[in-house]
């Protein structure tokens, strides 16, 4: 069953057994001092082992009191203005224990967008509802489990030209390749997330024609930050990441339900 998503005090939060956690999405205003203990007695009554936050790091004091640590940092997250803070608080010790650190390579020569010499670009389409049916699909193939129910129509319909904005790659009229930019207008930053590729599709570079697409969105909708939660293990998405540009900003351990199982994610960002 997927994670609720619910809000507390005007705060919007994502908690439930799937990822065994409670993530705060959206701080509400001042509402730290009043929000902290009710998520701490949420976490404790429903037995989570992780609570983890995305904060303005004008919130951190009052955080880290409370016993928060942080796991990464973005400059200017917050309208390009204020730094944004990556945060957890761990229920358990072997929630706490980070398991071996994935290579990251070394900084990359300067970036480009479009795919490498050589090849030409597919073109790429923005999804519709229409499409949603066959886009679950092949998240449902992509990945064994997910943070988010993306392998639902319904949840991608919902969710869809919102502040969710998918584009895909077609190879003979089959989605091939998808992607999509989340993009939070009050904080002008962007996730960009939800990618996946066919069997049989990989090592064509689909993924970086798309992140190229979604930061041609995020350009035109006024965004001053893009970035992006990879998992860990995951070296081709981080090496898409960084070869265009992206900045390491930290690691969050033991973090979300993903291809079968909870994973460390890295966190990259770039300046749009």
């Amino acid at each position: 069953m997927a994670d609720r998503i619910e809000t507390i005090d005007g705060s919007l939060i994502q908690h439930g057994r799937h990822n065994d956690r409670i993530y705060l999405m959206h701080l509400h205003g001042m509402a730290a001092g009043n929000l902290i203990p009710k998520l701490d007695r949420m976490a404790r009554d429903h037995g989570y082992t992780k609570i983890f936050a995305k904060v303005p790091a004008t919130r951190w004091k009052a955080f880290k009191s409370a016993g928060y640590t942080r796991e990464a940092l973005i400059p200017g997250f917050f309208r390009g203005r204020v730094d944004g803070l990556f945060i957890a608080k761990f229920f358990s010790e072997q929630r706490r224990k980070a398991p071996p650190r994935q290579p990251v390579d070394p900084p990359a020569p300067p970036f480009a967008e479009a795919p490498p010499a050589g090849r030409c670009a597919p073109p790429v389409e923005a999804c519709t509802p229409s499409d949603a049916g066959e886009m679950g699909a092949l998240y449902h193939r992509a990945f064994d489990s997910y943070p988010f129910p993306i392998h639902r129509p319904d949840y991608l319909t919902r969710v869809m030209g919102k502040n969710a904005f998918y584009w895909c790659i077609r190879v003979e009229k089959r989605i091939a390749a998808i992607a999509a930019a989340e993009i939070d207008p009050a904080s002008q930053a962007c996730e960009m997330t939800d990618f996946a590729t066919l069997p049989g599709y990989t090592g064509r570079g689909f993924a970086q024609v798309l992140l190229g697409r979604l930061m041609d969105e995020a350009r035109r909708r006024d965004v001053k930050t893009a970035y992006t939660i990879a998992r860990d293990d995951s070296r081709a998405m981080n090496r898409v990441f960084q070869k265009t540009g992206y900045g390491y900003a930290g690691r969050l351990i033991n973090n979300s339900q993903i291809g079968g199982r909870i994973r460390s994610m890295n966190v990259w960002y770039r300046v749009v």
